[in-house]
């Protein structure tokens, strides 16, 4: 009898094992022929897997929360996520590099938990969680970053996967490491080469971009990159700079952070030494900068609580000679140039180096790197990810200890907020400590590798017409009285469309368009003004050639005319001098070759140094080089006759005096 049972659940047993064999093989056949049962693509499904606390030990238990969103416009049919982690410990920022890069979807490491998912509508997101028994990990006594992986399965198929990391604290634990963050202080991509009085308003009020960006930098151990647009901008405004400006500017001035200046506007000065500039944009700000008018002691403003007096608006940098260029966008080359242009140290990401490391010497410039998965962990707040990336930066000899990030150079009022929660969440775990950029500099001794990574072919064709048509404006400036008022204002606004923050924008392509519209409406505003036909009477004349100058200065220009056949000689050229928003007459003297007919005098402009200005103009002339001819003639007919007649006359009265004494 127990025989006969024993047999019929072992024929059972055989039944489910051979459905589910042939269940399985349907599934691959299916597969094969790019099927998948009751799942969407895989594109149209995401996986975001993220542990409840950054760390734990052996007899503890993780929380992992595993987030499921339908992206597709069709429903995803219930499924199941299982949790497996690597037992090894990913002790160098290689391998977590390599673990949060892998694109392998297959299970990875040993099975921690299955968690059912419901099903999950289009455009819907549905999280579930599960307490994860750590102890079937086997992740022994050594202490260090272990790697997370879910699998999200429909019907037997895998339609997503996603990673994270935990730091397992057993064992010993390092020494922390110091870290180190660095901070945009710039406002959101625009085109404008000065903030307007409204704009900055609307920056440094209380919930302001650059009020959040100082209020990040604010008791935490972050160091600044300022835009000296900012402080130009502020400086223009002289004694009309409202209170809310004034006091962000006060409250930047007495922060203790390391700072350092950008490239005005932030320009991308990796996209320029690409596109073939030897001399970075470096815009003077001389021109624009209000003098205050002189107080009286019955205009002496009342102190606004909270804002002291600023007699002059300065601000003085940690470093003078830092570059921190676009990460990932820098070759060989353009550490030459950044050199030449007075910059002797650099902030590199690790996207652009051979190997790991925190700082050292590339072209013989001090380096700091800014490591890659530790600044997208930031921006993406992964704080589990940024965590992990410190431990092993605590481990990792290639560190030296240390580890540096650079936050995106623009930023929602969101993503501060949460950047800053995410600061104090790692600065405050046990193998965390506080870093400088002082320190990082100061101890670059180590020779690195440079990977070059240049901008886009796209981007950087883009930014050499841009330089070129700048070039002109250039040129066209040598007219004016005082050239640098026309280059130091077009190299401001380059700057401003060339800035890192409109990398990635979709709305830069406008930006460009706009740009260069205004520039080719700067180089036509000294113009030639086009005429009706003249007629010319007589052999020679001064033809009038009027010059239309839009802009707000005096300029000098040559006028020359070339006319298009040999019915006109041009005689000579005129230097006139127009005085702002107005115009002024050349005279070009032409003399008459043959006959009557018509020509074309082309008019073009040019500077005294011989650089053409505007656009040629043909001015039309009727020529009546014959009806001076006949003219003269007639008046010389005349005039002989009208003597010949008084001869006459005389002689005839002469005649009748002698005849009457006879």
């Amino acid at each position: 009898m127990p025989s006969a049972v024993i047999s019929r659940a072992n024929r059972a047993s055989l039944s489910a094992l051979l459905v589910r064999w042939c269940g399985a093989l349907l599934v691959a056949a299916l597969m094969v022929t790019g099927f998948q049962p009751g799942a969407q693509a895989a594109d149209d499904v995401s996986l975001a897997l993220t542990p409840s606390a950054l760390s734990a030990g052996p007899g503890e238990t993780l929380v992992t929360s595993v987030t499921v969103t339908n992206e597709g416009t069709e429903d995803i049919p219930a499924g199941e996520v299982i949790l497996t982690a690597p037992s090894g410990v990913l002790n160098t920022l290689a391998d977590l590099d390599e673990w949060y890069s892998s694109s392998d979807t297959e299970q990875t490491g040993r099975f921690l938990a299955s968690i059912d998912v419901p099903a999950v509508a289009a455009g819907e997101t549905v999280t579930v969680s599960a307490e994860l028994p750590l102890a079937s990990g086997r992740f022994g006594s050594l202490w260090g970053p272990r790697g997370l992986a879910a699998d999200f399965q429909v019907s037997g198929v895998s339609t997503a996967s996603a990673r994270s990391s935990f730091v397992w604290t057993a064992g010993t634990a390092p020494s922390p490491a110091a870290m180190t963050t660095i901070v945009a202080i710039v406002p959101p991509a625009d085109s404008a080469g000065v903030l307007s009085s409204q704009k900055l308003v609307e920056l440094t009020g209380p919930s302001g971009v650059l009020t959040r960006q100082l209020q990040l930098a604010q008791g935490r151990t972050v160091a600044l990159g300022v835009d000296p647009r900012i402080i130009a901008s502020i400086a223009a405004l002289g004694d009309t700079i409202p209170e809310s400006v004034q006091l962000w500017l006060n409250q930047l001035r007495a922060l203790p952070n390391e700072s350092f200046l950008l490239p005005y506007a932030n320009a991308d000065i990796s996209a320029q030494a690409q596109a073939g500039a030897t001399t970075l944009l470096a815009p003077i700000t001389t021109d624009i900068v209000a003098t205050p008018a002189a107080s009286t002691a019955s205009a002496t403003p009342t102190p606004t609580p909270g804002v002291s007096e600023v007699t002059t608006v300065s601000f003085t940098p940690r470093f003078s000679s830092l570059a921190w260029p676009a990460d990932g966008t820098v070759s060989g080359a353009d550490l030459g140039i950044f050199s030449a242009n007075g910059f002797s140290q650099v902030i590199l990401s690790s996207q652009n180096l051979a190997e790991t490391a925190s700082t050292g010497i590339v072209s013989g410039m001090p380096v700091v790197v800014t490591n890659a998965g530790l600044s997208s962990a930031l921006s993406h707040d992964d704080v589990s990810r940024g965590a992990s990336y410190l431990a092993a930066a605590a481990l990792d000899p290639a560190t030296g200890g240390a580890l540096y990030a650079g936050l995106p150079r623009s930023f929602s009022i969101t993503g501060l907020s949460k950047t800053g929660q995410m600061l104090d969440a790692l600065t405050g775990l046990p193998w965390v400590t506080s870093g400088s950029l002082a320190a990082g500099l100061g101890s670059a001794t180590t020779e690195l590798a440079l990977v070059d990574s240049p901008e886009s072919e796209e981007r950087v064709g883009a930014v050499r017409t841009l330089l070129g048509q700048n070039a002109q404006v250039s040129s066209f400036s040598t007219i004016a009285e005082d050239p640098s008022l026309i280059t130091s204002s077009a190299a401001r606004d380059l700057a401003a469309v060339l800035s890192v923050s409109w990398l990635g924008d979709p709305d830069w392509g406008s930006a460009v368009a706009a740009h260069t519209e205004s520039t080719e409406k700067l180089l036509n505003s000294v113009s030639v003004v086009t005429s009706s036909t003249i007629n010319m009477v007589g052999g020679q004349a001064n033809i009038p050639i009027s010059v239309n100058n839009a802009l707000t200065q005096a300029v000098t220009v040559v006028v020359n005319a070339d006319p298009n056949n040999g019915r006109l000689l041009v005689n000579g050229e005129e230097t006139i001098t127009i005085q702002p928003e107005s115009q002024a007459k050349a005279r070009i003297p032409v003399q008459a070759q043959v006959g009557n007919g018509s020509a074309i005098l082309t008019v073009t402009l040019r500077s005294i140094e011989g650089v053409p200005v505007g656009q040629p103009v043909g001015i039309p002339v009727n020529v009546r080089a014959d009806w001076e001819t006949w003219g003269l003639t007639a008046v010389g007919i005349a005039f002989v006759g009208l003597i010949t007649a008084g001869v006459i006359r005389t002689l005839r009265r002469r005649k009748q005096g002698q005849s009457e004494d006879v």
